[in-house]
């Protein structure tokens, strides 16, 4: 069998390395017996380690196979008689010399290159032709991949182009950069940098469209200036909202670009909830809460909380796969440019995976963000109209659960529907309220008919001159809370001057 491919160096681009790789795929496969994995006999596995077909023929293309290994004794193929037997010996056993392997250690980047590629490997495309999709995410790879060996410039240790990129990224955005000093900063770079690469991008829209393909972009979707809709879906090409019938762009008067009044920025869920569970390390602490956690009756974790508990049991199928994403989401308004007289109010939706252990599940990395909603003034109850994209994705999600929110009493308002304001303001009283008029201020002084039953101070007339009969709000269920939701009336969403309280 030829194996000359093996000492090929350009393995991302060499057909005929690919060529090599695949036929000793088909025959490790054909010697594989009842056995799904494979040996990988890369120089970094060294057939140390078994995986998947593709995870093989990956690990191949981006590693190489030690020319030392020339009989594939690990994969069926027999050991020549005339071989002398001490060449085994000194390999130390596995058919290949350790000493002839020289690579140097990889940086985590190359390494999450091939976790997201892999990732996207669900079927074996090694034995047929792969489609344009598969064609184009190959292309991506190999083009990051390219980027993440290639150096800013030739006597560069430190940084290659896709780490130079990321990393002044995160500087920006850690020091609140401008997106004119921004390139501002990296035109200098290109000066003072001797002989760098042409395909560094040195404006901030080419680092984007550099990045776009680790899966790093976002969505934008462009909303009514009054909050009344999105124009989205079957909604996406109108020129007016299909609510007020405001019109959908600035007025341009130069013909120039369509500039809309407001633009939601969706960041997609399941992506990033993928790339939890594509480093090994991460997977592990996603399955932290039912294979490590102590369940001594001590609440260190949600997941000894009784809420956790009581969705376990309602929901058996679910909690039976520890795999399966238990989420919170926070939202609050803030102003991004730091200045408090300043009138803006922009809403960002994040979530928190809550099945990774308590020192990392509300850690600023494991934080996603979902959504970025646009001001100036807060959404108030239409935020329901900016939540569609990410409560439609969380239906279409099998595997995820949303278990509850974090939010101050404002914002719990907005979220909930129910208003926190006037004499039903207690969402636990509900329309059983102990609101009472003072003057000009509504006071809450129905607290004592929440102790139990034949206490004291039920009884006592030191409080307000009155004893309290009432017994405590009763505890509603989900079906009960829907019901009154929908037996409900209220006004359409959007801040219309036409649409009355």
């Amino acid at each position: 069998m030829d194996k000359s491919w093996m000492t090929i160096n350009n393995r991302l681009t060499s057909k005929e390395y690919q060529q090599g790789v695949k036929s000793f795929l088909d025959f490790a496969m054909e010697n594989l017996g009842v056995e799904d994995d494979i040996r990988c006999p890369c120089v970094d596995c060294i057939n140390g380690t078994k995986y998947i077909k593709q995870v093989v023929w990956m690990h191949l293309i981006r590693r190489g196979m030690p020319s030392s290994y020339l009989t594939w004794v690990h994969h069926g193929e027999h050991v020549p008689v005339s071989r002398p037997s001490a060449s085994n010996d000194q390999c130390g056993g596995s058919g290949e010399c350790m000493t002839d392997i020289d690579d140097p250690p990889m940086d985590e980047l190359p390494i999450m290159l091939e976790e997201i590629y892999v990732s996207g490997l669900m079927d074996d495309h090694t034995d047929e032709e792969p489609n344009d999709l598969e064609r184009e995410d190959l292309h991506k790879f190999t083009r990051l991949f390219e980027d993440a060996q290639r150096k800013v410039y030739p006597t560069c240790e430190k940084f290659s182009v896709l780490s130079f990129v990321i990393k002044m990224l995160h500087l920006k955005v850690y020091n609140k950069w401008s997106n004119k000093s921004f390139d501002m900063v990296m035109q200098v770079f290109k000066d003072i940098l001797p002989e760098c690469d042409q395909t560094v991008p040195w404006t901030l829209y080419d680092a984007k469209k550099f990045l776009r393909d680790l899966g790093l972009g976002y969505e934008t979707i462009h909303s009514c200036k009054n909050d009344c809709a999105l124009f989205w879906k079957e909604s996406g090409n109108l020129e007016k909202c299909p609510t007020c019938d405001t019109c959908r762009y600035k007025l341009n008067d130069d013909g120039g670009k369509k500039i809309p009044h407001k633009v939601l920025r969706y960041f997609p869920l399941t992506p990033r909830l993928k790339r939890l569970y594509m480093s090994k390390k991460t997977a592990a602490d996603m399955r932290w809460h039912n294979e490590k956690r102590v369940n001594d009756d001590i609440l260190r974790h949600p997941a000894d909380g009784e809420a956790w508990k009581d969705f376990d049991k309602q929901h058996p199928t679910f909690s039976d796969d520890s795999q399966n994403v238990r989420l919170g989401l926070v939202t609050d308004g803030f102003n991004p440019f730091g200045n408090m007289s300043t009138s803006y109010s922009i809403w960002p939706v994040i979530l928190m995976p809550y099945n990774l252990p308590p020192w990392k599940c509300m850690k600023e990395p494991y934080c996603i963000m979902s959504l970025l909603i646009p001001g100036r003034s807060a959404p108030g109850r239409n935020i329901d109209i900016y939540l569609q994209p990410l409560i439609e994705e969380l239906k279409n999600l099998m595997h995820a659960a949303v278990m509850w929110t974090i939010n101050d009493f404002p914002a719990y308002g907005n979220m909930s529907g129910w208003s926190t304001k006037g004499y039903l303001a207690c969402p636990n009283c509900n329309n059983n309220p102990s609101s009472q008029g003072l003057r000009s201020k509504i006071r809450y002084m129905g607290a004592r008919r929440h102790f139990p039953e034949n206490h004291t101070w039920q009884t006592s007339k030191l409080f307000n001159g009155h004893t309290e009969h009432r017994s405590k709000p009763l505890d509603l269920s989900g079906d009960q809370i829907l019901e009154q939701i929908d037996s409900g009336t209220y006004k359409p969403y959007g801040k219309h001057p036409q649409n009355r309280k």
